[in-house]
């Protein structure tokens, strides 16, 4: 029997089979990359629903149109430049004016000059109505005929307040009899309300214009009934 020399080396080229090592969690190493999606379609995008692109394609035209309007409404006010018309009240005169007894009556005649300053577009007045006030109180009201302005032009317009016996408080009687013993004049405030149209060609646009004319002063003295505006024509403001 042949016994082993105990100095032996083992012989070389033929490593030990060591076993593969198993992971821990039990699965193949790289089990969640080992076969990844695969896109065959890089380019591909998730499409947007009919009813988003419509309504896109709405907003977008809205859009334009409003813009479009914008500077269409531009070019058209800066080459027409439409303006306010403007209202003078060149004379004011009372007559058969009385306060007594909280009672106030009288009449009167006034004399308007319409202007229309715009020298491209025409003016139609239409509803035109004035109303006589004393210290914030309603005295009377008329209404004038309707009337056309054109272009540069200017027109005078004539009416008649009438107040016959209508109450009125007693501080406004006192306030009358202060103005009239201290001053010989008594103010009173004119308003005009009209519906004008702005006319260019097939243009048309309807709106109110109101102005006032206030604090203007009446000479009529303690013991006069009737009396003339004092000092000169008036721009009424609006």
């Amino acid at each position: 029997m042949q016994q082993q020399d105990p100095n032996a080396r083992p012989a070389t080229g033929y490593p030990y089979p060591y076993p593969p090592q198993q992971p821990a969690n039990g699965y193949p190493p790289n089990a969640a990359t080992a076969y990844p999606y695969q896109n065959h379609n890089p380019h591909y995008a998730p499409q947007p629903s009919p009813r988003a692109v419509l309504l896109r394609r709405l907003f977008t035209a809205f859009t334009v149109f409003l813009l479009i309007l914008g500077l269409i409404l531009f070019i058209f006010f800066i080459v027409v430049r439409p303006q306010l018309p403007t209202v003078y009240l060149n004379s004011l005169s009372v007559s058969n004016f009385t306060v007594s007894d909280n009672r106030l009556a009288g009449n009167w005649d006034l004399r308007l000059q319409f202007q229309n300053p715009n020298s491209k577009m025409s003016l139609h007045y239409d509803g035109v109505s004035c109303a006589l006030y004393y210290d914030r109180a309603s005295l009377s009201e008329t209404r004038l005929q309707p009337f056309d302005l054109g272009t540069k032009d200017q027109t005078p317009v004539n009416a008649t307040l009438s107040v016959s016996g209508t109450y009125v408080d007693g501080r406004l009687v006192d306030s009358i009899g202060k103005e009239r013993g201290e001053k010989g004049s008594v103010e009173f405030d004119l308003r005009v309300v009209s519906l004008v149209t702005f006319r260019y060609g097939v243009y048309r646009r309807r709106r109110y214009v109101t102005v006032f004319c206030d604090d203007v002063a009446v000479g009529v003295g303690g013991n006069s009934s009737s009396g003339n505006m004092v000092g000169s024509a008036k721009r009424c403001k609006p």
